[in-house]
Parts: C-alpha cells; sequence; structure tokens
C-alpha cells in the first residue's frame, strides 16, 4: 500500500534543525522505496517509515560528533534497513523482533520499530536500543512520526543546555534524560503500562526511575 501519511513531526524535526543553524544532510529518495505492509528483511514494513522513504532516501541530522540521528539510507541501489537488521537477526532480544531504521552517529545506539506491536493500522512502535555489553531496551515513541517529534523537541533543549553551549559536551541526553517528554506520548505510555513492551525490555535498576516517570504519565 502505498498510502502517504501526514509527517508534522518529521516536518517539525528538519524546521528545528534549520531554525538553530545545525548540520542537517538529506538524500533523495528512491525510484521504488518498500511499500507500507511489504516484507522487509522479513518482516511487514511499517507504514510510516514507508512515507518518511518516499520523501527521503536517508538524513543525517547533527553530523559525525554530537549528531542526534543517521537514518539508514533506502534508495534503489541500498536498503539500510534490510542490511542492518538482518546483520542483527541472529541475537537474541531486542535484536530478532526488532526492524532498525537508524542509530546515534558514532554510537552503537539504535532507533527500531517492533512490528509485532502494530496497531489496527499497521503503525509500529519505536524503540532505543543500547547495544553494548549490557543490552537494554527503552520504549520511546508510539509511531515513527511521534519518534521524530520528541526529538525535535529534546533539540530545542539541547541548545540551551550550558554544556552544549560551553564546549559541545551536553549534560542532556535523548531518551534517558527526557522520560517526560516521552510521556507526552500518551499511547505509549498506555503500551508501556499494560505490559506490551515487557518481553523486550531488559532494564536494570538504573532505569526503573526512568519508567516509572514515564508510567506516571497514564491517567
Amino acid at each position: 500500500m502505498n498510502t502517504d501519511i501526514p509527517l508534522p513531526g518529521l516536518d517539525r524535526l528538519m524546521e528545528v534543525y534549520r531554525k538553530h543553524g545545525l548540520h542537517m544532510r538529506t538524500l533523495p529518495p528512491g525510484h521504488s522505496p518498500p511499500a507500507g505492509g511489504e516484507l522487509v528483511a522479513g518482516y511487514p514494513f511499517d507504514p510510516v517509515l514507508a512515507t518518511v522513504y518516499r520523501r527521503l532516501g536517508g538524513a543525517d541530522f547533527g553530523g559525525e560528533f554530537g549528531g542526534q540521528l543517521f537514518l539508514d539510507h533506502v534508495n534503489d541501489q541500498l536498503n539500510g534497513v534490510a542490511l542492518r537488521t538482518e546483520q542483527f537477526r541472529e541475537e537474541e532480544e531486542p535484536f530478532r523482533s526488532s526492524v532498525f531504521f537508524g542509530n546515534i552517529p558514532g554510537l552503537a545506539y539504535y532507533f527500531a520499530v517492533v512490528p509485532k506491536l502494530a496497531d489496527e493500522r499497521g503503525r509500529q512502535p519505536v524503540i532505543f536500543v543500547d547495544a553494548y555489553m549490557d543490552r537494554y531496551v527503552l520504549p520511546i515513541a508510539s509511531d515513527v512520526d511521534r519518534f521524530f517529534d520528541a526529538l525535535s523537541h529534546f533539540v530545542d533543549m539541547l541548545v540551551v543546555d550550558q554544556g552544549y553551549l560551553f564546549d559541545g559536551m551536553p549534560g542532556i541526553h535523548f531518551p534517558t534524560s527526557v522520560p517526560e517528554l516521552i510521556a507526552r506520548d500518551r499511547r505509549l505510555v498506555e503500551m508501556i503500562a499494560t505490559g506490551r513492551f515487557d518481553f523486550i525490555m531488559n532494564l536494570g535498576d538504573e532505569f526503573q526511575d526512568w519508567l516509572a516517570r514515564v508510567k506516571s504519565a497514564r491517567g
């Protein structure tokens, strides 16, 4: 299905980067990006990501050092979403249930959707995956465009952070520093509170407070 979905979150993210004069590089889309529901790396492709890749062939928000998002390239020669997802396929959870679409540049911090948690319209929630030794997952958005929206508000916070202004070393990080920002996504909060992500999370004590602060927004 090739039905375009409004992307106000992506529009806001791009506008925030322009407004603050931050590094942003986007690539033109390919001629035939995957459609929503089409199998990519063995999973139905998220319809929101499908719309994103009809607009962009990939993107770099922030550059190699201190950037916030490298959106994997999908064009006529390469499907970076499929390549990265298949690279992780033999790993345990959260890797085997996730489709990866981006990362924080230079770090093993990834953004992925979870196909088995798709809603009735096929839209898949987004998780943050720390792929270092302790390997943990934080649910961060009920769909990809809500993720872009949350990231855009974080960047608004980042550009006035004193550490970032002084030496480019921020005192806040996405998503670990901003549970209240994540909690604005009420559908995500409901999914967390009802245990939808329990099978994929392995949080140590240091993130129980983060999770509790997100869930406290329910109701």
